[in-house]
C-alpha cells in the first residue's frame, strides 16, 4: 500500500486521534517548556480537543486534515 504524497487527503474514520511527545535533540537542555507551552497555545486556539499527559498530549477530531491544514496547522510548531 502506497502512502498519498498530500496527507490531508488521507481518508480517515469518523473520529481521528493521533498521540505525540516532545523530545529535544541537539539542544543545550533537556528542556522543552517552552515547546509545551507554545502548542498548548495553540491547541486552545485551534478547538481541537487535547489532553496533556506526563508522556505527551493526545489530540482528538473528526478528520486528519483538522490536525494538518491551516488555520492552526500543529506541524508548523513541532
Amino acid at each position: 500500500m502506497s502512502v498519498p504524497e498530500d496527507l490531508t487527503t488521507l481518508q480517515t474514520p469518523p473520529s481521528c486521534t493521533a498521540d505525540f511527545c516532545l523530545i529535544p535533540l541537539g539542544t543545550p537542555t533537556a528542556s522543552v517548556s517552552q515547546e509545551v507551552a507554545a502548542v498548548q497555545r495553540l491547541l486552545k486556539k485551534s478547538g481541537i480537543s487535547y489532553q496533556m499527559h506526563a508522556g505527551g498530549t493526545t489530540l482528538g477530531t473528526s478528520t486528519l486534515s483538522s490536525l494538518l491544514s491551516p488555520p492552526y496547522p500543529i506541524s508548523h510548531i513541532l
